[in-house]
């Protein structure tokens, strides 16, 4: 245990002597949020929708011309299901059409919207009201007309911001354990060093381990770095828990930091590690959630980055910052890191060499 604790220490020496390292892993990822804190994408979407259609048939019409007015974002659902993403935030309004429903008569239909987000509310309620008066103009005398009965439900008012920091934090733990990994290992074993290591009386896997431990108390920092500078300086509306968060972190960064080590196995110089890098990380960056919602990609590619390691972390860590979920709710996300950790180990062992 005294040779490991010493490796650990000069391993930490080693990581914060490299200035870059440190750059690229605690500052980098807070410039991103601040860069994009400029810019407020949330003010510039479409309203989001939800319809719950309990007149079957009968509100078909309805519902095709919801969906085509471009401001409205439609998702049909159960009552409960969409009365809690407005809750969440994760929804602007939700209009309710009961089983009652006929346009021959004199009737209302119910929008519950979001009372943090009282603009995009008094919008979506001009939009609908308009949208059902076109409707029913040409077909009902004007007595009869349906119309819009709003009412206001305490829900989260979101930001881009809480969508974005917990993407962000992911993106740096996946590069730290890539990049930091492979570039660290491949330069040591070009310079020989890690070939060095079977002379000594040190246990070259002391040595791995050391590393590893360094790594994983990096990505603690990041995520207290990143998660109190959003409470403090950007308005992160953070409901989680920081150990489940930690967890989380944990669990993905030791995926990555196996799929690092496989790269630097296979690597010879920093020239090769690069591209192999680059490739298996840039299409995670930009399609697995991290800066826009994967809502808006195509269906086959929304299910293929269904499996991505980046997306179980981001969905994990963001659900539990922004939603208060617990373990227990994120077990999917868990479930899909323990798969992608126990295979990229295998693929680190098989591939890794000293030399």
């Amino acid at each position: 245990m005294r040779i490991k604790w010493k490796l650990t220490v000069a391993s930490f020496k080693m990581y914060f002597r490299q200035r870059e390292a440190v750059l690229w892993t605690l500052l980098l990822p807070l410039f991103m949020i601040l860069l994009f804190s400029f810019v407020k994408f949330d003010r510039l979407g479409r309203i989001d929708l939800g319809v719950v259609n309990e007149a079957g048939d009968r509100s078909i019409g309805l519902i095709d011309a919801l969906r085509k007015v471009e401001t409205l974002k439609v998702v049909e659902g159960l009552r409960e299901r969409e009365l809690d993403q407005l809750h969440k935030g994760e929804r602007d309004i939700v209009l309710v059409i009961q089983p009652s429903l006929q346009l021959g008569a004199h009737d209302s239909l119910t929008a519950y919207v979001n009372s943090a987000k009282p603009q995009v509310a008094q919008l979506g309620e001009l939009v609908l009201q308009r949208v059902i008066d076109e409707l029913t103009f040409d077909q009902l005398p004007v007595a009869n007309r349906l119309y819009l009965k709003v009412e206001a439900v305490k829900g989260r008012n979101l930001t881009y911001i809480d969508f974005l920091l917990p993407g962000v934090l992911s993106m740096s733990i996946m590069q730290m354990g890539i990049f930091g990994v492979a570039f660290s290992f491949v330069s040591l074993k070009k310079r020989g060093i890690l070939r060095r290591l079977w002379v000594t009386p040190i246990n070259p896997t002391d040595f791995i381990l050391a590393q590893v431990v360094t790594r994983l108390v990096v990505v603690m920092m990041q995520v207290s770095v990143m998660i109190g500078a959003g409470v403090l300086f950007f308005d992160l509306h953070f409901v989680g828990s920081f150990v489940e968060l930690f967890i989380v972190g944990m669990l993905g960064a030791v995926v990555f930091l196996a799929i690092g080590f496989a790269l630097a196995g296979i690597s010879k110089s920093e020239d090769q590690v690069a591209p192999l890098a680059n490739i298996i990380s840039l299409p995670m960056m930009l399609l697995s959630g991290v800066f826009f919602s994967r809502s808006n990609l195509p269906d086959f590619v929304h299910v293929v980055t269904d499996y991505f390691p980046l997306t179980y972390l981001a969905d994990g860590m963001r659900s539990i910052a922004i939603d208060g979920a617990s373990l227990v709710q994120v077990w999917q996300q868990l479930l899909g890191l323990c798969v992608w950790s126990v295979v990229s180990c295998a693929v680190a062992i098989k591939l890794f060499r000293w030399e």
